[in-house]
């Protein structure tokens, strides 16, 4: 009877440890599903980050680009303005140049007087 009871319980601890591998194999089988995702979740914030990175170059050679332009622009504005004030310099010249020529043909047309 000893060894009835005895060989029952060892039955039933082999079917409890039977109970637990199994389970234990089913949760290893869902970690290992877990595992693929998040190393398929990796990769693909891998490739996101990588496109992530290269829209920032992207962005930041275009700012360099609009950054030079302004400074090109800069320089063209200061050569019009330049320009602008010798023209306008010129101009006074020549309206000076013009009203020089006038009082000179004034003094001239005027009769003289000899004394």
């Amino acid at each position: 009877m000893y060894q009835q009871n005895l060989s029952q319980q060892a039955s039933q601890c082999a079917q409890i440890i039977k109970q637990l591998i199994q389970q234990t194999q089913q949760s290893s089988n869902m970690y290992q599903q877990m595992l693929q995702q998040e190393q398929q979740n990796a990769a693909q914030l891998d490739q996101l980050a990588q496109k992530e990175r290269k829209a920032v170059q992207t962005i930041q050679s275009v700012l360099q680009g609009h950054q030079t332009a302004i400074q090109q622009m800069q320089q063209a504005m200061q050569i019009c303005s330049q320009l602008q004030q010798t023209a306008q310099q010129q101009a006074g010249m020549q309206n000076a140049g013009l009203s020089m020529a006038q009082s000179w043909q004034n003094q001239n047309l005027q009769p003289r007087q000899y004394q």
